[in-house]
């Protein structure tokens, strides 16, 4: 199984990671989350919107509903594969466009869109404040950015044996390039010169399906390394196993949405 630090480098496994993300896009409280980010963009009919690491489109369309045929979602990723897929998903339909690029060299001209966003991207940037700046010399002045972000190093499982449980979800969030970006995206916005910059954190809940994509390739690649001893990685996963056939699998994670103005 891929893991999900593979982000990276997404078109190495392009069919594990676009089933992930049809996966994150049909949560629930992964839309709540994006109707509250767009709310932070005062987005409305006829804005050109920028939506930086895209994936398959599941943030960019529903901003080009707002937005409408005479306004642009404007989707960009690093991937090939993931804005094929985007592009297939969106057809014929005006005021939608998905490209490849890079989060470090924006195609687009200054000032060209009222608002920019990303998700889960700066997870594994390497330099993420020029990212923002770079967002920011795109944005109009006076438009709204906006970064949302999980903190990895937070995520919250139940289970009975805690210790072990603490261990292995210090080890998932260790390898990430920025395991614990949701809590430094604040400081991030205000250092690239963002102003007004508000900070929203949402509780959400994520199935045991996600758990599997997430969490069992990182422990059994950490067991083959040596890592972590194979026998702990077999007890943790066949505990949450259990758990889940008894009902009783929870998995919690902490997303932050912080916006500022250009």
């Amino acid at each position: 199984m891929s893991r999900i630090g593979g982000f990276t480098q997404p078109d190495a496994s392009p069919e594990y990671f676009i089933n992930f993300l049809t996966l994150l896009d049909s949560q629930d409280s992964i839309k709540n989350v994006r109707a509250h980010a767009a709310q932070r963009m005062n987005l409305a009919p006829g804005h050109k919107v920028l939506d930086l690491g895209c994936g398959i489109g599941g943030a960019t369309f529903p901003i080009a509903d707002i937005v409408g045929p005479n306004g642009l979602a404007a989707g960009l990723d690093i991937s090939s594969a993931m804005v094929e897929a985007a592009r297939k998903r969106a057809g014929d339909r005006a005021g939608v466009d998905f490209r490849v690029g890079n989060a470090s060299a924006i195609p687009f001209p200054d000032k060209f869109f009222d608002s920019a966003r990303c998700e889960r991207v700066f997870l594994y940037l390497p330099d993420r404040l020029a990212a923002v700046r770079e967002m920011m010399r795109v944005v109009k002045q006076g438009g709204r950015i906006c970064l949302v972000d999980t903190d990895l190093d937070s995520t919250a499982i139940y289970s009975k044996q805690p210790a072990l449980t603490r261990k292995m979800t210090s080890l998932i969030a260790a390898s990430m390039p920025n395991g614990t970006s949701g809590r430094e995206l604040p400081a991030l916005a205000r250092q690239a010169g963002l102003k007004d910059v508000q900070t929203d954190c949402f509780a959400i809940t994520t199935p045991y399906e996600f758990f599997q994509r997430v969490a069992v390739g990182t422990v059994l690649k950490a067991a083959e390394d040596g890592v972590i001893p194979g026998s702990e990685a077999e007890e943790w996963l066949t505990d949450q196993k259990t758990l889940h056939e008894q009902g009783e699998f929870l998995q919690l994670w902490l997303m932050v949405v912080v916006s500022g103005t250009v």
